[in-house]
């Protein structure tokens, strides 16, 4: 065990003397250096908010919210719409049967108590049966007639039955608790079905928005007449519903009255909860849109869970379309979402369009809250990118300077290996010419050959100023003294000692005196040097 030990220590010991050439250093030093510049721009732009931020983010998460809500809840009114058809279609088979049965037409149901309990009692299998299609809180159908047309109310009082879900806690699940909330009380007690506490004989139709409307229908396929309601809130209680209208033909295609069903806004809300997203909760609403494009809130439309939303059942909504998501303004506060119409009819006339909303000032909380996060972040990767810059640049030069110093003091051995392979080829140039004053010139190896005409080329490039700063620093000076000796700044000679590095292609003064001692070495500093009299 300890021998493979001591052999796995010299193999790492021997890739680290291996050569590297100078280039490659200087590739990765410069990637580290354009990565660090680069996380710089990006930092001052994200801080500046020229960069969208979660605005992209938050477009890609309302996209996917709203069509899932709009799938949901187009599948909801379909299956409403078209149970609500067959409902309708029951019950002109009912009442045609009954009135048949019984002998009478349509209008002997006027003050003829016993012929309209027969009649309920005939519709109230197709009501409970379509109340447990499940996709709503309630089932009703009123007729155009009366129990007493002399009372006082006869005019607006109508015929019916009323099924609604109570106490209600989730949606879509069996055995949900029926209560009667209109129609004969002897066929509740028949069915063993609750009484609701503001149970009523009859409808008030005067509270039924669209009544009239649907009464008037004159057409021949059904599917044409579906109305839905704004938000009503329910005679006698403190719950608002939305009510979707189908009207009820006789034998003969004349509209008798009209059945449908409700959706409270309590099945509403239990139906599309809040959803916690990553840039804030998003609530659904259900509202008609005018032609303007501005949202109705006040009495009309119907809302999610609103929980931490503050967001309110009244006003109007202006919409502010954006690039990446509209803004929603409304009296009492700023969203943020997207809306898209039903292609409902409504008893107003105006489409009805699903939002999909998030509060902006939570939005901002939050994205404020990103942006510091990764600015944070950012900022500390750009300080170790920092500390791996300099010291990249300390690992690049002081093998340099190691061979510098070597070449200098005439002690080139083994231990002075950079690592460097144009450096480490020198360094056994040396070794083997150690004793010799000066090398003759079809001495040196070809790769060093190679280098330093190559060199003395790019030398050739400089202009006259950058040839005396490369001058002085043959003659020894430092930049300080340099442009001293110019009768110049020190920012000029800076300038200029920057101009002649990127021209020569050296990043660091102790790589331009190594080439120096190797054209001196090599008796070849005549092609570095300049006349000062030229």
């Amino acid at each position: 065990m300890g021998e493979k030990k001591i052999n796995f220590w010299k193999i790492i010991k021997g890739i680290k003397r291996q050569s590297i050439r100078m280039q490659q250093r200087l590739i990765v030093y410069w990637c580290v250096v354009i990565l660090t510049l680069f996380l710089v721009t990006v930092l001052l732009l994200s801080i500046l908010g020229v960069l969208p931020g979660m605005d992209f983010k938050v477009r890609e998460m309302l996209s996917a919210q709203q069509k899932n809500t709009l799938s949901t809840m187009t599948e909801q009114t379909d299956i409403m719409m078209a149970r609500s058809i067959s409902l309708s279609e029951d019950i002109t088979k009912e009442l045609n049967q009954c009135l048949t049965a019984n002998g009478k037409t349509f209008s002997n149901l006027n003050d003829n108590p016993q012929l309209i309990m027969d009649l309920e009692a005939a519709l109230y299998p197709s009501l409970k049966s379509a109340l447990d299609v499940k996709y709503c809180s309630g089932v009703f159908v009123v007729l155009d007639a009366t129990v007493n047309t002399k009372t006082e109310y006869a005019d607006t009082s109508r015929m019916g039955i009323y099924l609604r879900l109570s106490d209600l806690k989730a949606v879509n699940t069996s055995k949900q608790h029926v209560v009667f909330f209109r129609g004969n009380a002897d066929i509740a007690r028949a069915e063993q079905v609750q009484l609701h506490n503001r149970w009523n004989l009859e409808f008030d139709t005067s509270a039924l928005s669209g009544y009239e409307q649907i009464m008037q229908f004159d057409g021949n396929r059904l599917v044409e007449s579906c109305l839905w309601t704004d938000r009503l809130e329910l005679s006698d209680t403190w719950e608002d519903v939305q009510l979707l209208y189908v009207p009820v033909l006789d034998s003969t295609g004349k509209v008798r009255g009209l059945c449908g069903m409700e959706m409270s806004n309590l099945y509403f809300r239990l139906s599309y909860p809040m959803v916690e997203g990553s840039c804030g909760n998003i609530v659904t609403v259900l509202a008609p849109v005018d032609k303007k494009g501005n949202i109705y809130l006040d009495n009309k439309a119907m809302f999610g869970d609103t929980k931490e939303t503050y967001l309110s059942p009244s006003g109007t909504m202006t919409v502010k379309k954006g690039k990446y998501y509209n803004t929603y303004s409304t009296a009492f506060g700023n969203y943020i979402g997207r809306h898209e119409l039903l292609g409902l009819k409504s008893c107003n006339g105006m489409p009805l369009a699903v939002l999909t909303l998030i509060s902006e000032a939570n939005y901002e909380k939050l994205t404020a809250d990103n942006r510091r996060d990764w600015i944070i972040g950012t900022l500390l990767f750009l300080i170790l990118l920092l500390v791996v810059s300099v010291g990249m640049s300390h690992r690049f030069v002081k093998p340099i300077l190691r061979s510098l110093k070597a070449l200098q003091e005439d002690t080139l051995t083994d231990e002075n290996l950079s690592g460097i392979s144009e450096v480490d080829a020198l360094v056994d140039f040396m070794q083997k010419k150690r004793n010799t004053e000066k090398l003759e010139n079809g001495g040196i190896p070809p790769n060093i050959e190679e280098m330093l005409k190559a060199f003395a080329l790019r030398v050739e490039t400089l202009t006259p100023s950058e040839r005396m700063v490369l001058q002085y620093y043959v003659d020894g000076y430092t930049i300080q003294e340099i442009a001293s000796l110019l009768y110049i700044s020190i920012g000029t000679a800076r300038k200029h000692n920057t101009n002649m590095n990127r021209k020569l292609g050296i990043t660091v003064r102790e790589e331009l005196m190594l080439y120096i001692e190797l054209f001196r070495k090599c008796n070849q500093l005549d092609k570095l040097t300049y006349s000062r009299t030229e």
